[in-house]
This record gives C-alpha cells, sequence and structure tokens, in this order.
C-alpha cells in the first residue's frame, strides 16, 4: 500500500468493508469471450442481472463514421453537436499544426461528412467547444491555450522564472448558423489561456458562460455572453477565495494527492436542477485532488459555494492511501438530480516509491537526475541505506567503507544540486532526501530541482524515519513537539534495506456521488448491509477490471475513464469515453457490489455496466479505440451519441439495451 502519512484529519473509511465482501459464482461461469456459453455468468444480487466477458462488445451499434481530416497520431479532442451538425476539437501538441475545429453534418448519421473547419490560431490548441443558441442565432465557443515547446528565458505565463509557449489565449465565440461558413463573432475574449468552459441562457434570455482559468489561484470566471460579438466578464472566484470562506475544503487534508499533486480547477457542467416553471441552476466543479465542488450560480454575479466531496481513504477500488485525487469530469444525474456522476483521470497508473519491509513509501523523483520506472533510466534500484545527515559538500565516508550503496539526506542548510553531488561523489548509487522538522515542511513533499549522474528522491520526514528503521516517530509532533520524536541516529549509522521503484496504484475510474442535501443510507452488497454518506459523500463506483491490473500498468494504452454524459431517457444511465477501454454504459444499480475476485470483469459499487464498444480488427486500421470526448445528441427524434477517437475521427453509435438467454444485462429494477 502506498503510504503518507500527513493527513490534517483521517476520514472514517466506511468502504474499506466492501474490498473483502466476495461474489457469488456459478460452476459454468467460464469468460471465454462467446455470449451463448456465458448466460449464467457472474453476479451477487437477487437482481435479475449478469456481466459479459471483458472482451464482448455489447450495446452500442456503430451507425456512422467521419475520419474528419484523417488524422491519426492522438490529436482529436471534446466533441458537441447541434442541430444536426458536430463540432470536434484538437489537441494539437505538439507540433501545433492548427487543426482546430472540425464540423461535420451528421444529419445522416449514416453518411457523416466534413463540412467545414475553423483553423485554430498559430501555435494556439483548441480543447473545448460548445454550440448553442444565443437569441436566434448557433453560436461554437472554443477554448484557446498556447501550445508547443517552451521557448525564451523570459517571464512565464502567470508568473515566475523560465521560457513561455507562444501563441493565443481566451475564447472565440462564432457565429455557426450556417456551419459549412462560419464567421467570428468574438477573437482571443479574455487574456488568460482557458481550458475549459460551459454556457446555460436563463428563463429571462440571459446566457453565461463558466470559464476555467489555466492560470490563476480564483480560476473560476463567469462571463455574460448575451451578446455573444462583446461578451463581458462579471465574476471572479475559485478555490483561493474559497479556501478562506469555506475552510472544509482543506479540512480532509486532501489538497495535494497522487503522482500530478495539486488543486485546480479542470472541467465545469451547469445543470437546471428544477426544470419545471421555475430555475435553479447549480454547478459542479471537478477540482483534481480538492475533489467535486458545487456552486448555486442563480445569480452568476455572487455564486454560492455549496459543498465540496471528500476521497474515501482508503481507497475502494485501488485500497491505497491517501487516493489519488485527480477529479476531472463531472454531471448531475439521478432521479431529480440526486446524484453526481464523476469521474478521475488518472494517465500515470504508477508512482514513485521507496520500498521498505513490504510498504511502499510515495516520493517525487529530482529533475534532472537519472528516473527511475519502467522505461526510464533505471527500472528499480535495491540497496543497504545509511544516514549522512545534510551533506552540504562535506567529505562523507566513502560508500564503501559504510556498506551502503543509498544515501539517506535531510533538508536543509544547502541546495539540492550540492546534497547529490557530494553523496555522488562519495560514491553513493542513489540519495533519498526526507524533509526537514520545519513549519510548513515535515510531511510535506517537493518537486526537486536538482541536476547529478545519480537517481535523487524526496520523501516526507516519516518516510526517511522508516528508511532508517527508526520506530516510534509520531508527524503530529512536528515541528513543535519534534524534540519528543526519537533522535535521528548519528552519521554513517546503516538503515534498512529499500528499494526504489514505481508501484501499481491504479488507472483512474467512476465515482457516484450524494446530491442530496440529507444524510444518506445506501445498500453495501447482496446482503442488506448499509451505509450512511452525507452531501458529496460517495455512493457508488465503477472500474473495469483492467484499471486494477498491474499486468497492465503499461504497454496496454490509456485505461484511465475521461468524460461522461448522462442519457437524457434515462438519468441513472451514464456513457463515458474510457480511451482505450473504449465506450462504456453503465447504470445506477443500488445492492451491486463486485470485487472482480471470481473474474466479474469489474469492480463496482451501485453501478452495473450496460454497454461496452473498443473497435475490433473488423475497423482495419481503426482498431483499438481511443475515445476522448463523448455527447449525447437528437436526430430526426432519435437518440444518438458520438465518441470521439483521438486517432480515428467521429464515430456515431446508438445504444440498446442488450438480453442474453435468460441473463440480463440491463431492463433490470433498481431494488429486489
Amino acid at each position: 500500500m502506498k503510504t503518507n502519512p500527513f493527513r490534517l484529519s483521517l476520514m472514517v473509511p466506511l468502504l474499506a468493508s466492501t474490498i473483502a465482501t466476495g461474489a457469488l459464482a456459478h460452476e459454468d461461469a467460464v469468460a471465454d469471450g462467446a455470449k451463448h456459453d456465458n448466460k449464467h455468468l457472474l453476479h451477487d444480487t437477487p437482481l435479475p442481472d449478469g456481466h459479459v466477458p471483458a472482451n464482448v462488445n455489447y450495446g452500442f451499434s456503430v451507425i456512422g463514421r467521419d475520419t474528419l481530416a484523417g488524422i491519426s497520431s492522438g490529436l482529436y479532442t471534446d466533441v458537441w453537436a447541434h442541430d444536426g451538425f458536430a463540432y470536434i476539437g484538437t489537441f494539437q501538441e505538439p507540433d501545433c499544426d492548427r487543426s482546430g475545429v472540425y464540423i461535420s453534418d451528421i444529419r445522416d448519421p449514416q453518411n457523416p461528412t466534413t463540412v467545414g473547419m475553423i483553423k485554430s490560431p498559430p501555435k494556439t490548441r483548441i480543447n473545448d467547444v460548445k454550440v448553442l443558441d444565443i437569441d436566434g442565432r448557433d453560436v461554437l465557443i472554443h477554448s484557446l491555450e498556447p501550445c508547443g515547446p517552451i521557448v525564451g528565458n523570459g517571464l512565464a505565463l502567470g508568473g515566475g522564472n523560465g521560457g513561455h509557449q507562444q501563441g493565443q489565449v481566451g475564447v472565440s465565440l462564432w457565429d455557426v448558423s450556417d456551419p459549412a461558413k462560419p464567421h467570428a463573432l468574438k477573437q482571443n475574449f479574455l487574456d488568460f489561456p482557458v481550458h475549459n468552459t460551459y454556457p446555460w441562457t436563463t428563463a429571462d434570455g440571459h446566457t453565461y458562460m463558466l470559464i476555467v482559468d489555466d492560470i490563476a489561484t480564483d480560476d473560476l470566471k463567469i462571463a455574460d455572453i448575451s451578446k455573444p460579438q462583446s461578451p463581458k466578464l462579471i465574476t471572479t472566484t475559485g478555490i483561493g477565495t474559497w479556501l478562506q470562506t469555506n475552510p472544509e475544503i482543506a479540512a480532509d487534508g486532501q489538497l495535494f494527492m497522487g503522482s500530478f499533486a495539486a488543486s485546480l480547477l479542470h472541467d465545469i457542467w451547469v445543470n437546471d436542477m428544477d426544470p419545471g416553471p421555475g430555475e435553479n441552476w447549480q454547478a459542479v466543479l471537478s477540482y483534481w485532488d480538492a475533489g467535486f465542488i458545487t456552486l448555486d450560480v442563480n445569480d452568476p454575479y455572487h455564486p454560492v459555494f455549496l459543498g465540496d466531496s471528500t476521497y474515501p481513504d482508503p481507497d475502494p477500488v485501488h485500497n491505497i492511501s491517501p487516493p489519488e485525487g485527480n477529479a476531472h469530469a463531472a454531471v448531475f444525474g439521478g432521479a431529480g438530480f440526486d446524484k453526481v456522476f464523476a469521474g478521475d483521470e488518472d494517465f500515470d497508473s504508477l508512482f514513485t516509491a521507496v520500498t521498505v519491509n513490504g510498504t511502499d513509501y510515495a516520493a517525487t523523483q529530482g529533475s534532472d537526475v537519472p528516473q527511475i520506472g519502467p522505461g526510464a533510466d533505471i527500472e528499480s534500484l535495491t540497496g543497504q541505506t545509511a544516514f549522512v545527515g545534510e551533506a552540504c559538500g562535506n567529505a562523507l565516508t566513502p560508500a564503501s567503507e559504510t556498506g551502503a550503496s543509498i544515501a539517506v539526506i535531510e533538508r536543509g542548510t544547502c541546495a539540492f544540486t550540492l546534497k547529490a553531488q557530494t553523496v555522488q561523489a562519495a560514491g553513493y548509487s542513489a540519495g533519498v532526501v526526507f524533509n526537514q522538522a520545519a513549519e510548513g515542511r515535515c510531511e510535506a513533499t517537493v518537486s526537486m530541482l536538482v541536476e547529478a549522474d545519480i537517481p535523487m528522491l524526496f520523501v516526507p520526514r516519516s518516510s526517511g524515519y522508516a528508511m532508517l528503521g527508526i520506530g516510534g516517530y509520531d508527524p503530529s509532533l512536528c515541528p513543535d513537539q519534534e524534540a519528543m520524536n526519537p533522535p535521528l541516529p548519528a552519521f554513517d549509522t546503516l538503515g534498512e534495506i529499500a528499494t526504489l521503484n514505481a508501484a501499481f496504484d491504479g488507472w483512474g475510474y467512476f465515482h457516484a456521488l450524494n446530491n442530496t442535501n440529507s444524510l444518506r443510507s445506501v445498500k453495501v452488497g447482496k446482503d442488506g448491509d448499509t451505509t450512511t454518506v452525507g452531501y458529496l459523500g460517495e455512493i457508488g463506483y465503477y472500474a473495469p477490471a483492467e484499471v486494477t491490473d498491474p499486468e497492465l500498468a503499461t504497454g496496454a494504452g490509456d485505461l484511465t475513464m475521461h468524460n461522461l454524459e448522462i442519457d437524457p431517457t434515462n438519468p441513472d444511465r451514464t456513457f463515458i469515453s474510457w480511451y482505450s477501454l473504449g465506450m462504456r454504459a453503465i447504470e445506477w444499480r443500488e445492492g451491486h457490489l463486485h470485487t472482480n475476485s471470481m473474474g466479474e470483469g469489474v469492480v463496482s459499487w451501485n453501478m452495473h455496466e450496460v454497454g461496452r464498444f473498443i473497435a475490433g480488427e473488423e475497423y482495419g486500421d481503426a482498431a483499438g479505440s481511443n475515445f476522448w470526448g463523448i455527447h449525447v445528441t437528437e436526430i430526426n427524434g432519435d437518440q444518438y451519441i458520438l465518441g470521439s477517437d483521438r486517432n480515428t475521427g467521429l464515430w456515431i453509435f446508438q445504444w440498446a439495451c442488450e438480453d442474453a438467454t435468460d441473463v440480463l444485462y440491463c431492463n433490470a429494477p433498481n431494488s429486489p
């Protein structure tokens, strides 16, 4: 298990018991890829329900495809649709080839045709696309972010030292009333890079837009775009403000977790929670490690903070502590919008670890030093550790004399590069720096700027003590009562045998959260056990089994989920674009609990898979999916699901409940 002892508070692990609960099995259940041989598939609930083998597509039917410009290098991004036309963005990194936005006529879903293209500005990428009617005019909104390599040594965007990316920033708005002939209404609105947007129109005819600012700490902006040719920025807020006004965001100690430790706004979604005669506009914000945050945006000039989620600790799917975070995208769903359906984007299934006596301690790697991990300079390194103090240029006892190969170093007094070069000169094969007993440090980690010819890792102070084999260390005493902790040993004292490596912590997956303003009791498995959670507490999850398989940590593509949308015909059904695991359809099904212990093909709680598509060999060069975007639309009264594959363009699907003999994959009741 990954460990990081620094917790501002520890939440009760309500879901820990779900890991150990088994599933019922049937002796005929064999996941051999043929549906007719799997009519007795595994299930653990009295619901009429079943599971398909992991390598079988079902539910989704391919209706049509548009290869757009024939890009095949992972560049297509988000997809949106409006009045029979689809709009597909492009990521463009690293070549920044001005691919921009492609427009496809999908009014005949079996024969979609590219009819237009909006080039991106030079050295600028377009990630997000949205289209809506504003006062009788079809308006396309797309984001703008600098693209390509960092150049120069000037001031970086947002401040700080270093170079910057070239390119344009902000948001551009286009009139696409004639999609084949788009014309600009407003270019480069706003003076900061924008990653995502979400517009909505109120009953009084005003159109507003949430905007993700890539740079500022208060990274949520709101604009009035009722006149799209002259939009106005009206509100600036975000986590910088809420940490002062709503300190509960930080109370769970989860602002910085995982391999990409950050609390940044990534994605936004707005819903009218009372779509009847009244209005009640709320937003759900995906704030990476800070979790999912909800806002009342009925007054866009004065949004009201409603709440934020906390990741269960330990993680109920991957059984790691602390959990990863990485809140990427979320939507409101369920009957009466009583749920938030959300997902994490975790491209890195591994974390850098120092393993001592079977325990993995999370670490960060230095900048300009040999890296450790699969495909890196060094796969892994195991050796005897020794404490060498601060290693600030003083002559150390040679490693050959101490009998150690990994130097354990205390932070302080001198720069990381001097420490690294000091232990390298003494003959050590690697160095691990642990934090010092100082305010704001102790259990924190840093990304070291360091130059040397040996690997250099950084760990919290308690991890350094563990490497040295010193028991009884209490992180809560640091720094004010650090004298009550055991002292550090004399220089050259040997510690434990340690392995510097990369440990598996899984890929990003799906969460269901309680969106009612009251405690909610939900079932935990088939025996009728329940657990009670509060507002935005976790009430379900779903992960394909591949997400949890260490054998698929590398070499099988990106196995994290990405975007999601609700099925308008069933708000408890969600469609998901899951990169290399293709397209997924899942439903809320309370009482389900699967650990994959019997080969069910999923790890899930209260969620049930009802559709899957990964392009097979019959699609030739398009075999092997990599879906980024997803959008549900209606054409001539029929519902379609659009998927944007990063390599092969636009796919048009329909989903239908698919039954197999006497086992239903869907259409089951929500309770026994």
